[in-house]
């Protein structure tokens, strides 16, 4: 069984609601369960983390982030695509005779 991991959501007060929607698009698109979104509370949303109700804290740009941040953040990516990723295609050798 593959366990959902649980984001919580950290934005600035800064243009709040563009960001916020940003950010649960892409909870949504990685299906991420939104355990909540904190608005300009650092702290707070660390707190979401240690208190295991969070394993992940998702921001909309690097703009977003506290300079004193720890590991397991991720950033929304300008531009996210719906198109499936590819397989590098192999190319086999054949020797020369």
């Amino acid at each position: 069984m593959v366990t959902v991991p649980n984001a919580v959501i950290f934005v600035q007060t800064e243009r709040f609601d563009v960001h916020a929607a940003r950010c649960l698009d892409y909870c949504a698109s990685m299906r991420y369960d939104v355990a909540g979104l904190i608005c300009g509370d650092w702290n707070a949303a660390l707190q979401m983390l240690k208190d295991g109700l969070a394993t992940v804290i998702v921001v909309s740009s690097m703009s977003q982030l506290d300079p004193q941040r720890e590991p397991r953040i991720e950033i929304v990516p300008k531009r996210m695509n719906a198109r499936r990723a590819t397989r590098p295609r192999l190319v086999a050798r054949v020797a020369a005779r």
